[in-house]
């Protein structure tokens, strides 16, 4: 039955791809989606943002920011009945954030009909990432991550492949608001279906982000009730393996309201992607808590929503 199937589960595996990310011709292409709903709403452009538990999957160097511990914990919905999770708990230890974290992606289900007599529903495809990070800030405007990961895929119950990968990643605070970062990510061995190997997703990132507090936070809107009011403008340039290099935008106004509720509204534009463009979202948080929505509206039947939980310490 493995045999027999393997041709099917490889073709399989490209037409479950695009639902978690672009289409590719490497395994694994679930670990590039857009994981972290504050992140996906302004549009992937993370590379240069110290952004918690979301930065494990676009900059490991970016943890090394982190002062507090926080748990945080994403779920996105694709097209039909694919489903995606992950998890991340960033621990400080002086200058360095250890941060352990979980993915896994659900294709949902499928019938096989193949020529050995097996007949029936299966999974389509399941997959999980074990994420085990060391970031480090040598500097109080440098920090130095890097990421090993533990991959399993699993096609239709059938055949499965495991690899271990890394990431490594920078992220420097220049000044004035500005912050730069370069990351690749998902370098390492390939996947072994049979006999047939297929290469992890690696892709480069490279980022710059800039941020600008408003004094007074009400400038913009003298009868606005705020205690702090900032704009956060990044931009990527991602190079996937395989593909054409292309760019990421996003942008994020980040408003605190005299009530003690924080409010963050969010855009995001991926240029030149066949299956994605525009996208937007909503952050909220009272306390250590936290909330963050994004949808993307899609060019094509895969719109996606996604929703983030966190908490911090």
């Amino acid at each position: 039955m493995r045999r027999t199937a393997a041709p099917l589960l490889l073709a399989l595996a490209c037409a479950a791809g695009p639902a978690a990310a672009e289409p590719g011709r490497t395994a694994a292409p679930f670990l590039n989606a857009a994981l972290g709903a504050r992140s996906a709403a302004m549009g992937q452009a993370f590379t240069a943002v110290a952004g918690g538990g979301e930065s494990l999957n676009y900059n490991p160097g970016a943890l090394a920011f982190e002062e507090r511990v926080s748990v945080s914990a994403s779920y996105l919905r694709g097209f039909g009945e694919v489903s995606h999770g992950f998890a991340a708990v960033p621990l400080p230890l002086g200058a360095f954030v250890l941060t352990p974290g979980l993915m896994y992606f659900d294709a949902g289900n499928m019938y096989l009909n193949l020529s050995s007599g097996f007949k029936g529903d299966v999974d389509a495809e399941k997959d999980r990432a074990l994420y085990a990070s060391a970031a480090w800030r040598p500097s109080g405007r440098l920090g130095l991550g890097a990421t090993l990961k533990h991959v399993r895929v699993e096609l239709a119950e059938t055949a499965s492949a495991s690899e271990l990968l890394y990431d490594a990643g920078l992220l420097f605070r220049a000044g004035r608001g500005l912050s730069f970062g370069a990351a690749v990510l998902n370098s390492g061995g390939e996947f072994t279906f049979e006999n047939d190997g297929d290469p992890a997703p690696r892709v480069g990132r490279l980022g710059a982000a800039w941020r600008v507090e408003f004094t007074p936070p009400n400038l913009l809107d003298k009868d606005a009730d705020l205690v702090y009011f900032a704009t956060l403008l990044t931009a990527d340039l991602v190079k996937p393996r395989e593909e054409d290099s292309y760019y990421q935008a996003g942008l994020e106004l980040d408003m605190d309201m005299a009530v003690g509720l924080m409010m963050r509204v969010r855009f995001g534009y991926l240029f030149d992607r066949p299956a994605e463009g525009l996208v937007f979202g909503l952050g909220f948080g009272d306390g250590g808590w936290s909330l963050d929505l994004s949808f993307d509206t899609g060019k094509e039947m895969n719109a996606r929503q996604q929703a983030t939980l966190g908490y911090r310490f």
